[in-house]
Order: C-alpha cells, then sequence, then structure tokens
C-alpha cells in the first residue's frame, strides 16, 4: 500500500473512528450518571380552620413549594386547592404531591429542619392533616 493510499484510508476511517469513540462515551456517560427514576411519592392533605385568611393560606402555599427549592430530596412537587364532587363540601382545603426516589429521602424531607419550620409556622390554621405515601410503579 502506497503512502498516499495510506493517508487516503486514514481520512476516511477516522471520522467513522470519532463518531464511534463519541457514540461510546454518549452511552457510557448516560448509563453511569443516569439519576435513579423516583418511587416514592407523599400527598399531604390540609384542611383549614374556619376563618383562616387567604393570605395564610397563600402564605401556606409559598412556604411548602419554597420547599423543593430548599431540599433536593424532592424530586418533582405540585399542588392545588381540593375540588369538591356535586356540590358537597371537601374533606380537605388544599393538596401538595411530593416525589421521592427512596424511602429515606421521603423521611429526610420530614425530618428536615426546613419542613419542621413549616409545620410550626402554619400548623395554628390547620384543622387536619392527613399523609398518603405510596410506591409509584
Amino acid at each position: 500500500m502506497s503512502s498516499i493510499q495510506k493517508k487516503s484510508l486514514l481520512r476516511y476511517l477516522m471520522p467513522a473512528i470519532a463518531l464511534g469513540v463519541f457514540a461510546f462515551l454518549m452511552v457510557a456517560y448516560g448509563s453511569a450518571y443516569t439519576p435513579p427514576k423516583a418511587q416514592k411519592q407523599r400527598i399531604v392533605c390540609f384542611k383549614f380552620k374556619q376563618g383562616t385568611s387567604q393570605e395564610a393560606i397563600k402564605q401556606h402555599m409559598h412556604q411548602f413549594q419554597e420547599l423543593k427549592r430548599e431540599l433536593p430530596e424532592i424530586v418533582s412537587y405540585s399542588a392545588g386547592n381540593t375540588l369538591s364532587e356535586k356540590g358537597e363540601n371537601a374533606d380537605y382545603d388544599v393538596l401538595h404531591y411530593l416525589t421521592f426516589r427512596t424511602d429515606s429521602e421521603m423521611e429526610k424531607f420530614r425530618e428536615s429542619a426546613q419542613y419542621k419550620a413549616f409545620e410550626k409556622s402554619n400548623e395554628a390554621n390547620w384543622e387536619k392533616v392527613l399523609v398518603i405515601n405510596s410506591e409509584i410503579k
């Protein structure tokens, strides 16, 4: 094989080799750094005491939402007001949906200083609280 043929072959193979190495690295990176899927969900329902101001409810919602920003254990968060069915009053006023990867992360959230501060700041306005934990399949 002449020198010119070798250079021509090398120019042909180099992009293919580079593409192969790039593809391998992307697959390796994706499998090594893919975070574990969320496996646990926590639903927290609150019924406010009669006479609780809209400002206090707004503060409650904002403070709970801030927990998502402050605590990395929370994978996802959403919340909203409950909807009554057929004109009946709902048992709870608001719901918070939180998703975690593991039971230990859910427990770490529950025991966190931030969550305890949220409870202390808002519990005087709560008539009742319901917590439902579930596994995500």
